[in-house]
């Protein structure tokens, strides 16, 4: 009968002593699963915030490139605005200039340069020279006969130049049309600047702008 208890005492103290091992087994797997979970967390947690970081650099990295190309495209803008303002005072001051300039022994020198010029580019044996009403009280003999003396020294050629009997040109330079009136050279003060704007565009960016 004792034996009998003592052994359903073993039999229980082994039972519970089983139990007792396999709680602490699940303890310490649920431990160690817990670990993972947590380490896992964590790694987790790192990867997105370091993506996030990249990202969010890379997003900074874009807008920055963006406002520098912004910021270039209006410097352009205000720099050709700027040059565009220049060039357009330059040329109102070029024409305020050789208006007062007419009437000066001066300006006759510059009249028959225009001539001369006009009556090359046209290349016809006879022109005839028109101007605005105060240049052509200038044009008398003396000055279309020494142009002709200048184109003949020049290209070889002898020209005919006549004073035109058509209303004087509203504006300031001289045309030139040949015999039969199909052809004409304008060397007008506005289509002269026209023509020279390349030149002065490259002479006004060199100057103030490099």
């Amino acid at each position: 009968m004792q034996e009998r208890e003592a052994g359903r005492e073993g039999l229980i103290e082994g039972i519970g002593a089983d139990a007792g091992r396999e709680t602490e087994r699940i303890l310490q797997e649920a431990r160690k699963a817990a670990g993972q979970r947590r380490k896992l967390a964590e790694q987790q947690s790192a990867r997105i915030l370091q993506e996030a970081e990249e990202k969010a650099e890379k997003q900074a990295k874009a807008i920055r490139g963006q406002a520098a190309s912004a910021l270039r495209m209006e410097q352009k803008r205000t720099g050709l605005r700027v040059r565009e303002q220049v060039i357009s005072r330059i040329e109102v001051e070029v024409r305020r200039r050789l208006q007062e300039l007419i009437g000066t022994p001066e300006y006759q020198e510059i009249l028959l340069g225009w001539i001369v010029e006009a009556a090359i580019g046209l290349n016809a044996g006879k022109a005839a020279v028109n101007a605005s009403a105060a240049e052509k009280r200038l044009l008398d003999d003396r000055l279309l006969r020494e142009a002709e003396g200048r184109i003949e020294e020049l290209t070889g050629s002898r020209v005919k130049l006549s004073r035109s009997k058509h209303k004087p040109l509203l504006s300031q330079g001289v045309v030139l049309t040949a015999e039969g009136g199909r052809v004409e050279f304008n060397n007008q003060v506005s289509t002269r600047l026209l023509r020279l704007q390349s030149k002065i565009r490259k002479l006004i960016y060199s100057e103030l702008f490099e």
